[in-house]
């Protein structure tokens, strides 16, 4: 009688975490940094808006890329091109972070600290996760379920950043929303790209 085992790769999701909570650390401090500096002197010289935009869309671009660079390259053993995996999350979720912060300020004045949470977790985890979807789909990986496990990874990084951070914190806030983010997406690729055998019992 045979029975199913499946064998998940523990090596390639222990490097899929790391990756993601270095890039995430490295990637988030200059998100952070160009936001202010880049969007404001951008805001001095045109609109409030304007500064909004370019803003939310440097904050996006390095987020993404902090949170692709090494899984993308990791799965290229897996036939998956690590330019187009990088390249077109980061390209996504800049624009989108850049249109949903401009009508975020349009809408509150002061945004709730859960409502924050909510919407970076979603912008920053749902474009992400139906380009990447694609991607994996082509390679006949069956990821229905990575968009929603992308969102999850990012809605409780999110969480972090809202709810824990401040002054002199950065790093520390910045590396356990990398770890959460790679703990999360970590588990769910392994899962996806299991491999089932037959053994007899």
């Amino acid at each position: 009688m045979n029975e199913k085992q499946t064998h998940l790769d523990w090596g390639f999701g222990l490097k899929w975490l790391l990756s993601c909570a270095l890039g995430t650390a490295v990637f988030g401090l200059l998100a952070y940094a160009s936001m202010w500096t880049v969007g404001e002197a951008v805001g001095n010289l045109g609109s409030d808006l304007l500064g909004t935009m370019v803003a939310g869309l440097l904050f996006g671009a390095f987020f993404a890329l902090g949170g692709t660079l090494g899984p993308g390259w990791l799965l290229q053993s897996k036939g998956i091109s690590a330019k187009r995996w990088i390249g077109q999350s980061v390209a996504v979720t800049a624009v989108v972070m850049s249109g949903g912060v401009a009508l975020m300020a349009m809408l509150f004045e002061l945004v709730p600290q859960p409502v924050s949470a909510l919407y970076l977790g979603l912008v920053l985890g749902l474009p992400m996760g139906l380009v990447q979807w694609h991607l994996l789909k082509q390679q006949g990986i069956p990821a229905t379920l990575w968009p929603l496990i992308n969102v999850v990874g990012y809605l409780f990084a999110a969480a972090i950043i809202v709810f824990l951070s401040g002054e002199g914190r950065e790093w520390l806030v910045l590396s356990g929303m990398g770890i959460v983010l790679g703990a999360v997406t970590g588990l769910g690729m392994m899962w996806l790209l299991r491999r089932e055998t037959a053994v007899a019992i």
